[in-house]
C-alpha cells in the first residue's frame, strides 16, 4: 500500500512541476517583445511594401510629408569659404614612408617578406598586390624598397613594417 501512494504523489508532483513550467513559459511568451503570430503574419504577406517615410526624411519644421513628395527638398549648400578646413586636423597623421635598399631573400610565409639590409634582416607584411610581384621576383635580387612602421593595437611599443612598394635594382 505504502508503494502505491508514493507513486501518486510523484505522479501529482510531475504535473504540478509540468504545469508550473507551462505557466512560465506562456507568461514569458505573451510578455515578450516580439508576437509570433505577427511573425507569421508578416512573413505570409508576400509582395507588400512599407512605403511610411523614414524618420529622419522627414521635415524638421513640421514632421509631415506631403503625400505629392516623394522626399524632402534639398537644402542649400554652404558656399566654400576661404577658411582652411580643419576637419583633417582630427584624423591620425599617416605613417611616414620609410626607403631603403637590401637583398630580398624571399617569402617568410604567405604574409612576410625578409630584406636583408645594412643594417640587419628586415621582416616586412605584404598584401596581395605586392604578392604577386613578388613572387616573379627571384630570392637575392638586389632591391630597392618603401615601407611603413604601424603600431600594434594595445601595444604601441611593437611596431610591424609594412611593404609599400618594391622594385628590382640592376
Amino acid at each position: 500500500m505504502m508503494n502505491s501512494s508514493k507513486r501518486r504523489k510523484n505522479k501529482t508532483t510531475k504535473a504540478t512541476a509540468g504545469a508550473v513550467l507551462l505557466a512560465v513559459m506562456l507568461a514569458t511568451a505573451a510578455c515578450g517583445g516580439t508576437n509570433a503570430n505577427q511573425e507569421t503574419n508578416a512573413n505570409n504577406q508576400q509582395g507588400t511594401v512599407d512605403e511610411s517615410p523614414v524618420v529622419s526624411d522627414l521635415p524638421e519644421e513640421s514632421g509631415v510629408l506631403e503625400p505629392d513628395v516623394s522626399a524632402p527638398e534639398p537644402t542649400a549648400t554652404a558656399e566654400p569659404s576661404d577658411t582652411p578646413d580643419n576637419s583633417s586636423a582630427t584624423e591620425e597623421p599617416a605613417d611616414p614612408i620609410k626607403v631603403n635598399e637590401g637583398t630580398y631573400s624571399g617569402l617568410s610565409d604567405s604574409h612576410s617578406i625578409e630584406i636583408e639590409t645594412a643594417s640587419g634582416v628586415i621582416p616586412l607584411q605584404i598584401t596581395d598586390e605586392l604578392k604577386t610581384v613578388l613572387e616573379t621576383m627571384p630570392d637575392d635580387a638586389k632591391v630597392k624598397f618603401e615601407y611603413t612602421e604601424k603600431e600594434i593595437e594595445g601595444d604601441p611599443t611593437i611596431k610591424q613594417n609594412w611593404l609599400v612598394k618594391i622594385e628590382q635594382v640592376k
